[in-house]
């Protein structure tokens, strides 16, 4: 472990605030304090810190020039980028605005910012470099902290690394699968690690985590189809974390969704 603590940055854009408010859970945040210097965090301590940072966190999604601005200058002042939860990871819900009336969307759900100028709501490595990914909404209290024992460790953290699908995880557990339930479960094409938390509770995956790195999803959609599902059924559910990311899979690009 580094004898000086790294000098870290917690921030959010466009969001709910939840990933913040996980790293505030009363016993990881003691344990992280512990670990790392916290310099910058809107919750405990006025921004006030002008200079570099070892590592920054960010959660949200960018909806609006500001939030733009805001992580471009935080890129220049990090030495590496964490993609806090699933928003700044693929877009999060706020990102189901790319598959709706754009207007109506802005003046029914961010009536406080319709004098910002908005943007498409995009997950943050679009527009910077991101470094490393903390997925899931909200992310996993245990993982945030075995990230950051990593990172002093100077060792790479297990998110880095490729993980199996939901699917397997539960599989591991001996749950039923929710797909022969006559659930919609997006399992088998979503990124594990979560350790199949909500089939497990009996709640189909939604893909919060977004799409497992060799995800067929046209094979996939061929099984639904099967199952009585149709395409737009599929659709409508992919749209509710990474929509956006589960359509690149789907038509076989990637632009700058890569994880």
């Amino acid at each position: 472990m580094k004898k000086n603590k790294l000098k870290v940055g917690i921030f959010g854009i466009s969001g709910c605030a939840g990933c913040l408010l996980t790293i505030l859970y009363e016993p990881v945040f003691k344990e992280i304090t512990k670990l790392i210097d916290i310099k910058s965090f809107p919750f405990i301590k006025e921004d006030s810190y002008t200079g570099k940072f070892d590592y920054v966190f960010i959660e949200g999604t960018v909806c609006f020039e500001e939030d733009l601005k805001k992580i471009k200058e935080l890129r220049k002042r990090a030495k590496y980028i964490v993609a806090l939860g699933s928003c700044a990871h693929v877009g999060g819900v706020p990102s189901m605005k790319n598959f709706l009336d754009k207007e109506k969307t802005i003046r029914f759900v961010y009536p406080k910012y319709n004098h910002l100028k908005s943007t498409d709501p995009t997950p943050i490595k679009k527009h910077i470099k991101v470094d490393y990914y903390i997925p899931q909404c909200p992310p996993n209290k245990e993982e945030i902290l075995e990230f950051i024992k990593s990172i002093t460790m100077e060792v790479s953290p297990r998110v880095s690394r490729k993980i199996d699908p939901v699917c397997f995880e539960c599989r591991k557990k001996g749950n039923k699968c929710l797909l022969n339930e006559g659930k919609l479960c997006l399992g088998p094409i979503t990124l594990g690690g979560c350790n199949a938390l909500c089939p497990s509770n009996g709640t189909e995956c939604y893909g919060c985590r977004g799409p497992y790195e060799d995800a067929n999803i046209k094979a996939f959609l061929e099984l639904l189809k099967e199952k009585g599902y149709t395409e737009k059924q599929f659709h409508d559910k992919v749209r509710s974390f990474a929509g956006l990311q589960f359509f690149e899979k789907e038509k076989g690009e990637s632009k700058w969704l890569e994880r």
